[in-house]
């Protein structure tokens, strides 16, 4: 049965409303700016200011940090890592280029195996461990998704920077600015707000529960979602572990709403200049993802800067986009060219390859339609 939707639309975007309610029972928010203002501020099975963990999504937010370091002349895309981070150069990383990790070419998607859940809520164990890793592959020659290390990678660079950890530098420069509730790191003060996000299991086609599943499991899939073995490898139960929300992890344990996702892109939208954006905007992959890709499933993905380029939402809409999405539902953008920031959040996962969840694509449509 469809729940009630609540929350408010400007006029011409009435049709939103209709559509986000048609979407299915479960629990969600979706959020549209337009040049700064609100035009789309809804929600359904929830209370209004509910919150979750938004998971890679966190990725967003992480990148906005190091892009205003890069704009402010304090972090430079292309010098190594090594003259910010000296401990970094070890097993064939010397020459690894701040643009790399940021685009998923570092190759380093863990440390060895041995940390555990515990070891991951202090900063310091995991990065030591992450610059004495050897990478997967030499760095620069090819890509692949840095599933958990992303944080920790650009969010360690920032460190060396500022002086700030990536959550309190993230609050301060970027949330607070942008009135956005999300945290990388969530305060215990906040828990009370949290919405539990769960699993909802694909439908499996008749005969294929016997089929084996390892040619869509890539060699480096677990390695990169696990942090080998130190992070659960089913997201919505990490997601429910305390430890999990509180330790700043900037590629995945994030915590938010759809309001706070849209504030924060259109925030960015005035905060980065023409020239930033632009070379966001500027596709930096190219070709299979050697994390998520196996060769009964190839997958490209196009980063720039840390964000997800022209994310796939609706092949009818000419539109070119930076952002992030997270697993099962959770989508963020912002759109330059029509002053657009859109983010949407629904507790109910569902498994599946990256990209924006089906689930949300016609409501994304209708937002379209009421600009054109």
């Amino acid at each position: 049965m469809p729940l009630t939707v609540e929350g408010t639309t400007a006029p011409g975007f009435e049709r939103v409303a209709e559509v986000f309610g048609a979407g299915g029972d479960a629990p969600a928010q979706c959020c549209a700016y337009l040049d700064g203002k609100p035009v789309v501020d809804l929600w359904r099975g929830q209370p209004e200011d509910a919150i979750q963990v938004v998971f890679s999504a966190t990725k967003g937010a992480t990148a906005a940090c190091a892009n205003l370091l890069v704009q402010r002349g304090r972090l430079d895309l292309d010098a190594p890592v090594t003259d910010y981070w000296p401990e970094y150069g070890r097993r064939g990383k010397e020459s690894t280029l701040v643009r790399w990790v940021l685009t998923h070419r570092a190759g380093v998607l863990a440390p060895e195996p041995g940390l555990t859940f515990d070891d991951v809520t202090d900063w310091a164990t995991v990065t030591e461990a992450l610059a004495a890793a050897e990478p997967a592959w030499q760095p620069g020659t090819a890509y692949g998704y840095h599933a958990q290390s992303f944080g920790w990678l650009v969010g360690e660079l920032v460190r060396r920077v500022d002086g700030r950890g990536l959550g309190r530098f993230f609050a301060e420069e970027i949330a607070a600015p942008a009135r956005a509730d999300f945290w990388i790191g969530l305060p215990e003060s906040e828990e009370h707000r949290l919405a539990e996000v769960v699993t909802e299991a694909p439908d499996v086609p008749e005969g294929m529960g016997d089929v084996d599943m390892s040619a869509f499991i890539g060699p480096y899939l677990m390695t990169a979602f696990t942090l080998n073995g130190a992070i659960p490898d089913d997201a919505v139960k990490a997601a429910a572990d305390r430890r999990y929300r509180a330790a700043g992890i900037g590629a995945s344990g994030g915590v938010s709403d759809a309001r706070g996702l849209a504030r924060m892109y259109a925030w960015l939208l005035d905060e980065f200049t023409p020239e930033t954006i632009a070379d966001i905007l500027r596709p930096e992959t190219q070709g299979p993802d050697r994390v998520l890709s196996t060769p009964a499933f190839p997958v490209e993905q196009r980063f720039g800067r840390g964000f997800v380029v022209h994310p796939h939402h609706d092949p009818t809409v000419d539109a070119t986009t930076f952002g992030h999405e997270g697993v099962g539902g959770t989508t963020a953008f912002a759109d330059p060219a029509r002053r657009l920031a859109f983010g949407y959040t629904t507790t109910q996962v569902v498994p599946g390859p990256p990209g924006i969840d089906e689930r949300v694509k016609p409501i994304i449509g209708a937002v379209y339609d009421a600009l054109d």
